[in-house]
């Protein structure tokens, strides 16, 4: 065995290059690994904003509800308020649908098989309090004497549930658990949104019969909230993690 001080030029000649390579390997792979991480996190952040465009139409759109209710009878009148109603409530029916985009519906295997795969499953509650919202605003009654102070009321906790539920969604620090928290609510809320949700259709049904094909009662909760629980708590959106395993070579 020749020991290094005994090396000549040839031996030298032979490792200093393959020791180069190595280097320029090691040094590409981390360039390639930094330059991926910072494309990741460039996704998500588009993500973010797509999130929050989508929220601030939403928001924008159930406030107008809020204002068409109070202003029954005292700002519209009976034919200006069942025109307004009519397009408010397209566009919440539209607004709804392309928040599935952002936000499927999830565990679609289990519920809803006859419909549509968009509409497969169970819808989150961000969507839920758009749906509802919408269905409050088509069944407005553009005669009534004065402000519809019920339906103002329901709509402004469909409001309140979209706007702590996007806020979730857009987290600044990027948890993790984004979409586990979104599911469950807030960290530091007594109740889940699931159970905000499921009231807000329980209120729908008894003023309007009829109106869910499934009670919300609290089995129904429990069931959504097991199903968020199993959830696996890295999960990320559909389509950053097929980005993500596209650009990896895999899971």
């Amino acid at each position: 065995m020749v020991r290094l001080e005994q090396w000549g030029v040839n031996e030298w000649a032979a490792v200093v290059p393959a020791l180069l390579a190595l280097a320029s390997l090691i040094l590409n792979w981390l360039v390639v690994r930094r330059q991926t991480a910072l494309q990741f996190e460039g996704l998500k952040a588009q993500m973010d904003y797509e999130v929050l465009a989508w929220s601030q139409e939403a928001i924008g759109l159930v406030s107008q509800g809020v204002a068409l209710s109070r202003g029954r009878g005292v700002v519209y009148l009976s034919d200006e308020l069942r025109r307004r109603t009519l397009e408010l409530a397209s566009e919440l029916s539209a607004a709804a649908d392309r928040g599935r985009l952002l936000f499927p519906n999830e565990t679609p295997h289990t519920h809803g098989s006859d419909k549509e795969a968009a509409f497969q499953g169970y819808r989150p509650p961000i969507i839920d309090a758009v749906v509802f919202a919408c269905a409050q605003v088509e069944r407005m009654d553009p005669n009534g004497a004065g402000p519809d102070e019920e339906a103002g009321s329901f709509l402004i906790k469909c409001r309140r549930l979209l706007t702590s539920e996007a806020q979730n969604a857009i987290d600044p620090r990027r948890r993790r658990q984004m979409l586990r928290r979104l599911a469950i609510g807030r960290v530091n809320d007594s109740r889940s949104a699931f159970a905000i949700a499921a009231e807000l259709g329980e209120a729908m049904e008894a003023r309007y019969p009829g109106y869910l094909d499934q009670r919300r009662d609290r089995a129904w909760v429990s069931e959504r909230e097991g199903m968020a629980h199993r959830r696996p708590i890295g999960a990320l959106p559909a389509r950053i993690t097929a980005w993500w395993q596209g650009r990896n070579g895999g899971p």
